[in-house]
């Protein structure tokens, strides 16, 4: 079955990489250290601590984990792989150079030999769901304990898992331990094949996130940035069809309190240039905040475009609506906001 797997794989490769090269034009990123994707990475220290977080929200997930570890171990490197630009650049901001960033190589058999050569983890740690069976199967041939933390499993994932149930089950064999967040994640991992003592029930990492400590100062800068005086709210990622809606909400803002700001994070930074369109065209002023030096008074709108600020502007709004939660994509994690102490105003 794997080496059906793998050979569906590699004829997929050329769309893959297409599909890469597309990205590229709107995200240069995605063009960039693409070797890294098909594991050439430098050569690990020894010992190293290996985590992988797919993206913004498992890098951020991760933050404490990785913080515990470099406690525990501090003579250990810690090496964590992403899958997106946005998740590397994440890890960078949270850790700098503390913490090596790479891209999680493509689950294709030669690509997996070679990163774990180059890395030769002594710990592998799996953020949420990520199910690859020839990573999965070469860390088992090293024999590295591979660890899935912060696990779920949606009913959806569940029964595409079970289209494939011998190969899913004899990757999650390859698994020392699966710590779920939930009861109901345990239950379907059990049903996938994992073994009952292997899963244990941990809660959801999120909740051990903690404001940084200089997060006062960062929203006292912040304000002074957007104008003091002026009330605002934030709309945090947002997605596609969400932003006209959020528009909306801040027409009606306006009508009752005219200095009203509303501070719109796009999900994908990338996107801030369709969102300042949209704003145009719906007839509102607005700036980007990565340019603004003092906000005009005409501002309504300021579009957010920078990574790793919203923490800060939902510590500077008192109230913040939670996006992804008005589309098909579940909704975003709303504990960065209770954190900084925003009321959450979220969707279905």
């Amino acid at each position: 079955m794997r080496y059906l797997y793998s050979l569906t794989l590699y004829l997929a490769l050329p769309g893959v990489l297409l599909r890469l090269w597309w990205r590229g034009w709107r995200v240069p990123e995605y063009r960039r250290r693409w070797r890294e994707r098909f594991g050439f990475v430098e050569t690990a220290a020894p010992g190293t601590l290996w985590i992988h977080a797919v993206s913004v929200g498992e890098v951020r997930a991760a933050e404490p984990l990785v913080a515990a570890l470099r406690r525990r171990w501090p003579e250990r490197p810690v090496l964590l792989t992403t899958t997106t630009p946005t998740g590397r650049a994440m890890a960078r901001q949270l850790f700098g150079v503390a913490v090596r960033c790479v891209y999680l190589p493509y689950d294709l058999p030669g690509a997996v030999r070679r990163f774990l050569a180059r890395v030769a983890p002594a710990l592998a740690v799996v953020m949420e769901t990520e199910i690859w069976p020839n990573l999965y199967h070469g860390l088992r041939a090293r024999q590295v304990p591979l660890l899935l933390v912060n696990a779920r499993l949606s009913e959806a994932s569940l029964r595409r898992y079970r289209w494939l149930a011998g190969l899913t089950k004899s990757t999650l064999d390859c698994v020392q331990r699966v710590a779920a967040q939930t009861e109901q994640d345990r239950e379907r991992f059990l049903q996938l094949g994992v073994q009952r003592q292997r899963i244990v029930v941990t809660g959801n990492l999120k909740f051990d996130a903690a404001l940084p400590e200089d997060f006062g100062e960062r929203v006292t800068a912040a304000r002074v940035k957007l104008a003091p005086a002026r009330p605002c709210w934030v709309a945090g990622s947002t997605h596609g069809g969400e932003e006209t809606r959020v528009l909306e909400a801040h027409r009606r803002v306006l009508e009752r309190i005219p200095a009203a700001l509303l501070l719109l994070v796009p999900r994908h930074p990338e996107r801030a240039g369709e969102v300042a369109s949209l704003c145009a065209r719906a007839g509102f002023g607005c700036s980007l905040y990565s340019s603004i030096n003092s906000l005009a008074a005409r501002d309504q709108v300021v579009i957010v475009d920078t990574l790793g600020d919203l923490g800060v502007l939902y510590g500077l709004c008192a109230v913040a609506f939670v996006g992804g939660s008005l589309v098909g994509h579940g909704g975003h994690n709303p504990l960065e906001a209770l954190l900084a102490g925003a009321a959450v105003v979220t969707g279905p």
